[in-house]
């Protein structure tokens, strides 16, 4: 059943996706007036994260930059006083300082009531029509003993780079929004499996390297022991 509750969740859950400033029902290229390009600080400054905040997290540096920053909008400052943020936490991801990927993870106990075309309706008012899934129109799918995720898709959202996407979420029951720069994801996709290739490649001469330290401070710990003693044993 939707409750009162859930209803007002799902107007602020409109409101928030639009974000301060009105955007275009046709207008996938950015999500709470931040737009997809936009560096890692600009980011920060909307968010109103602190600027050293260790959410930013490297995922690789080579042969791009790869960043991830989590923020958590039911903590945030910037919210408006009695307001209500279905918004459990959203995740920016960076390709060299550009912001290609968000995904938002609803609180489960704030969807809680709500059918899948609630949270489809609520989205298309910000971004316009969507393409359905056959699961859209499904009621909730049980968590099969022992599953510890699962995702369905819902409906997309796409029109030139950018594109939308809203995932059912098995466990916990609740909904993930995913938005990207096609464009910019693709370069993500491929650094990192560059990336992976490197470390696969240097990973004999890394582990060698890692070898010889720890001899080497096995060896120094050796030695001050062994002066120690040395000095102090009497026979």
């Amino acid at each position: 059943m939707v409750t009162r509750f859930n209803v007002v969740v799902l107007a602020f859950l409109v409101a928030a996706v639009i974000g301060a400033r009105p955007v275009d029902a046709q207008d996938l290229s950015s999500y709470r007036g931040i737009a997809f390009g936009s560096s890692v600080a600009s980011v920060i400054a909307t968010t109103g994260l602190n600027s050293n905040t260790s959410a930013v997290k490297v995922v690789h540096q080579r042969p791009a930059l790869l960043q991830e920053l989590a923020w958590r909008p039911q903590y945030s400052n910037a919210r408006p006083a009695g307001s209500v943020d279905a918004a459990q936490e959203i995740t920016f991801r960076f390709h060299d300082d550009q912001l290609y990927s968000v995904t938002v993870l609803y609180e489960a106990r704030l969807v809680a009531g709500l059918t899948n075309m609630d949270l489809i309706d609520a989205v298309s008012a910000v971004y316009g029509p969507p393409t359905l899934t056959p699961a859209a129109k499904q009621g909730p799918v049980l968590a099969p003993a022992g599953t510890i995720n699962g995702s369905t898709a819902l409906a997309r959202w796409q029109g030139g780079d950018h594109e939308f996407t809203l995932l059912r979420e098995v466990y916990p029951a609740t909904y993930r929004l995913v938005g990207v720069s096609k464009r910019l994801e693709a370069l993500a996709r491929a650094s990192g499996i560059e990336s992976a290739r490197l470390d696969r490649l240097e990973a004999p001469k890394r582990e060698a390297a890692e070898a010889m330290a720890e001899t080497e401070r096995k060896r120094i710990a050796d030695e001050k022991v062994r002066t120690t003693n040395k000095g102090e044993f009497r026979p």
